[in-house]
């Protein structure tokens, strides 16, 4: 497999291919616990396609990713996209996955209006 990371991602190519790698393998070993089929080779596809579709911000809360450091909170993570046992996977922040957990995209906005909610309707004084 020929690759090259996006324009964002500011790495060398065989940089990306560890991290493609790592990422490969660790997607696939979680879902295989939960009964994927599918193989590293599979996930490293996926994986490298998702960061190309990416523009290199969060697809939730729309600020940039961190493309440069791979060191902070904005550092661009894979995250699976459902749990139906296929490589679809997305990437986010690591501030966004860390959030989001296991909750499906309509429970996590859920959540988040949930929160605005609840700080617009408490005094500071309560807080």
């Amino acid at each position: 497999m020929t690759v090259a990371p996006p324009s964002w991602l500011e790495m060398d190519v065989d940089t990306y291919k560890r991290l493609l790698n790592r990422s490969a393998v660790t997607i696939t070993k979680r879902a295989k616990k939960r009964g994927a089929t599918f193989q590293v080779k599979e996930a490293m596809e996926a994986i490298h396609g998702a960061f190309h579709r990416c523009d290199g911000t969060d697809p939730y809360d729309g600020l940039p990713l961190n493309g440069r450091h791979l060191d902070d909170c904005r550092d661009p993570t894979v995250c699976h996209v459902d749990n139906d046992g296929i490589a679809n996977v997305e990437i986010l922040s690591l501030q966004t996955m860390e959030s989001k957990g296991s909750m499906n995209v309509e429970e996590f906005i859920a959540h988040c209006r949930a929160v605005v909610a609840h700080a617009d309707n408490t005094s500071t004084a309560q807080r």
